[in-house]
């Protein structure tokens, strides 16, 4: 019973964060920034109960040590959400932390997906 909970829970998160990340990829299609309170509120806090300053002010190392606190599930949305922060806001950084997220949660879970591979072009592109 406590396993199909922790699935069904993590599940609903994946849904949830799944819904937010369709409304950036709409409002960056429309040309409508979030603001960086917005993505905080939104994003960082509500879905990984970290402030937004974490991930700018923090190093890889410390956002390694983040990640392996976190469900496997969970690396490709945090490198989505900074991926879209990034591009929303230019910030290189981000760009940077998004790329190495979206790189490891390809090795921790050995999963191939052309739409990471279209991602970490955009980022390339984006840090030239």
């Amino acid at each position: 019973m406590g396993i199909r909970y922790e699935k069904d829970t993590i599940l609903n998160w994946i849904n949830e964060m799944g819904k937010f990340l369709r409304l950036l990829v709409d409002k960056n299609e429309q040309l409508q920034i979030l603001s960086t309170e917005e993505f905080n509120k939104e994003g960082y806090l509500h879905f990984f109960n970290k402030d937004r300053s974490f991930f700018v002010e923090n190093d890889l190392k410390s956002l390694t040590d983040f990640v392996a606190g976190l469900e496997i599930e969970q690396i490709r949305p945090l490198a989505q959400l900074l991926m879209y922060d990034g591009l929303m806001s230019d910030d290189q950084d981000l760009l940077k932390k998004s790329k190495f997220l979206f790189e490891l949660n390809m090795k921790k879970s050995g999963a191939f997906s052309f739409d990471d591979y279209n991602y970490l072009s955009l980022i390339e592109n984006r840090l030239k």
